[in-house]
């Protein structure tokens, strides 16, 4: 079972990176005024763009237009959108990241982000709406925490039932849905095979340490021992 920290005092560095860096570019987007509001379309997510960049011309997006997977997370809607995100990201994003380390952290954070935005583009294959938000990394870490415990799956189950009833819920065109849920749905299911593997990788790393010290405590010579050179004993 993976060993969750308190997430009080100052968050880790990764989370904290992102925390700064969603704050930096929504203050900037918003000092922008109109021309900030175009940041959607030139650095969101726009599915039949991904699907098919031949056939569009989105004038300042980013190329390839595939790490609009990646800008697109950066970019919020309003302040009420970017403070729920936020929110997720320093308390849940921290505990994570120092229970499971920072580089596995990020590698988490943009394979939700890009898996989510690759499985909402499929299902909305037509689709010319931007999509943005942190969302799809959050579900990540949702499914992270899901498997770390008895309260991490009852949260996760929590939180998936949301999402069900979403999807359930919505209107049959998925275009006329102003939450990705497929997005969500997506990041926390890799959100689970991730924090599988890192238990998995963290139990074989303890069990080859447990081994190794056992080795080691065999081959050893005992304290009664005499050195008959007169030599240390280490």
């Amino acid at each position: 079972m993976l060993r969750w920290r308190r997430s009080l005092g100052l968050p880790s560095p990764v989370a904290g990176a992102l925390l700064l860096a969603n704050l930096a570019i929504y203050g900037l987007q918003v000092a922008q005024g109109p021309a900030g509001q175009e940041w959607a379309w030139r650095f969101g997510l726009l599915p039949a763009v991904l699907l098919d960049s031949r056939g569009y011309a989105i004038h300042g997006s980013p190329t390839p237009y595939a790490l609009t997977l990646f800008t697109s997370s950066f970019l919020h809607g309003d302040l009420g959108h970017l403070a729920v995100n936020l929110a997720f990201i320093a308390v849940l994003g921290t505990m994570v990241e120092r229970a499971i380390g920072s580089w596995r952290f990020g590698i988490v954070w943009a394979a939700a982000v890009a898996v989510g935005g690759i499985f909402h583009a499929l299902m909305n294959s037509a689709s010319l709406i931007p999509t943005i938000g942190a969302s799809a990394g959050v579900a990540g870490l949702i499914g992270v925490v899901t498997v770390g415990g008895w309260a991490g799956l009852l949260a996760g189950g929590l939180w998936l039932s949301v999402q069900l009833i979403g999807v359930l819920t919505q209107p049959p065109s998925f275009l006329d849905s102003n939450i990705a849920w497929q997005a969500h749905l997506a990041g926390f299911a890799t959100g689970i095979m991730a924090g599988l593997l890192v238990r998995w990788e963290i139990r074989r790393r303890r069990s080859k340490d447990t081994h190794d010290k056992a080795g080691i405590r065999a081959t050893a010579p005992r304290h009664g021992d005499k050195d008959r050179l007169g030599g240390m004993n280490g």
